[in-house]
């Protein structure tokens, strides 16, 4: 990794309505999509998932076959951003049957329901001013698990402190338990998001994980009602 992605960690998550990717998304986003895509056969799915919580060198030759044969992983991929990558193709590919297919239904609607070029918004065009969007960090996904199901917010919290100590090895076993946790609550992970973190992990740990902490207690803070009005 070079210096310049070294210094791009998102910013905390933020309130507002959704804006754009921010460009330093696009391709995790690209790969994210494929495997989604590569999923909807029961081989490669089954194949992918199969790589769940292993290091590169311990997964099958047939979730290499997978990954490589149809070019998902890019070539340039290597190291730790590699690891990540087969780290959440298996994450994708484990998820219940119910996402996989909500992804074939939205994906085809989505082909129908593609405007023109020409029909862009053009807030999207006309406003310079507004800031790239960095998606939703494992850290503000496991608040918004709490506040779908507030009986479990002790035992998250405690999921997340430990997480955020680990080292690479140990954060890429425990992330499959983590996403089962989100799944349970009915919160989508955002795969490209989680992509990009967990491809710095290795040498941007400490700031990561502190993004992670800080966007799990601002997005609680945020969804609670004002305790007190001014006088």
């Amino acid at each position: 990794m070079n210096a310049t992605d070294e210094d791009h960690i998102p910013p905390p998550g933020d309130p507002t309505p959704p804006a754009p990717r921010h460009d330093r998304l696009t391709a995790y986003d690209a790969f994210v999509e494929r495997v989604r895509k590569a999923c909807a056969g029961p081989g490669t799915q089954q194949a992918l998932r199969r790589g769940l919580a292993k290091p590169v060198h311990e997964v099958p030759a047939r979730t290499h076959a997978a990954l490589l044969r149809d070019g998902l992983i890019p070539d340039h991929a290597q190291g730790e951003e590699r690891r990540a990558h087969y780290a959440v193709a298996a994450l994708i590919a484990a998820r219940p049957r119910a996402e996989r297919t909500a992804d074939a239904t939205r994906t085809g609607r989505a082909a129908a329901e593609q405007p023109p070029d020409n029909t862009a918004s053009p807030m999207a065009i006309t406003s310079p001013d507004r800031k790239p969007s960095w998606g939703t960090s494992l850290g503000a996904s496991l608040a918004q698990a709490v506040i779908r199901d507030k009986s479990r917010g002790s035992g998250i919290e405690s999921r997340l402190h430990l997480l955020v100590r680990q080292e690479t090895d140990g954060l890429h076993r425990m992330l499959p338990a983590v996403l089962r946790l989100l799944g349970s609550t009915g919160v989508p992970a955002d795969h490209g998001r989680l992509l990009y973190d967990i491809a710095r992990w290795t040498h941007r740990r400490e700031e990561i994980s502190t993004r992670w902490l800080e966007d799990y207690y601002r997005t609680l803070r945020r969804s609670e009602p004002a305790e007190h009005s001014g006088d």
